[in-house]
């Protein structure tokens, strides 16, 4: 078996995280669609006012039965100090059963905590086991060597 990363991206901060987490594991890669126009500062704010509330998206993904991994890694952007729809949307839909999960965020100064806390509840409300979780700061930082650090700590 392997390892599986499923990410949502607006900027590509959560992409370079996720691409850098399938690098070191060798992991295979799902990234989520939103189908909602996230782009420019319109495409923020509209995601923010629907993060905060917890407002569900039409989402696009190739479908993966997530028992077949390992580990599945989960990441996020934070907005609003919580996870992107996109993400909430994701694990609505999918069967966490006796999963391990680690999930992830990323964001440009703060909000972590009540973003991964939603994630994790979610995930084990579906029968996920979170077992590891890590943010990393995007702004102003080396993205690879600060994912790197978080993923040797696992």
């Amino acid at each position: 078996m392997t390892d599986l990363v499923v990410y949502y991206t607006r900027t590509n901060k959560t992409k370079m995280v996720a691409e850098k987490i399938a690098q070191m594991k060798n992991a295979d890669m799902l990234e989520i669609i939103d189908k909602k126009d996230r782009s420019g500062a319109l495409g923020y704010i509209g995601g923010a006012i629907s993060a905060v509330r917890n407002s569900s998206t039409p989402i696009e993904y190739d479908v993966k039965d997530l028992s077949k991994y390992d580990i599945v890694y989960l990441g996020s952007p934070v907005w609003a100090s919580k996870p992107a729809p996109a993400i909430r949307e994701y694990i609505e839909q999918n069967d966490f059963s006796d999963v391990n999960v680690v999930t992830f965020v990323t964001m440009m100064a703060s909000g972590e905590k009540p973003a991964l806390e939603i994630m994790n509840d979610m995930i084990q409300k579906q029968g996920g086991n979170v077992i590891k979780s890590f943010a990393i700061i995007t702004k102003n930082t080396d993205i690879d060597e600060l994912t790197q650090k978080a993923i040797e700590e696992i």
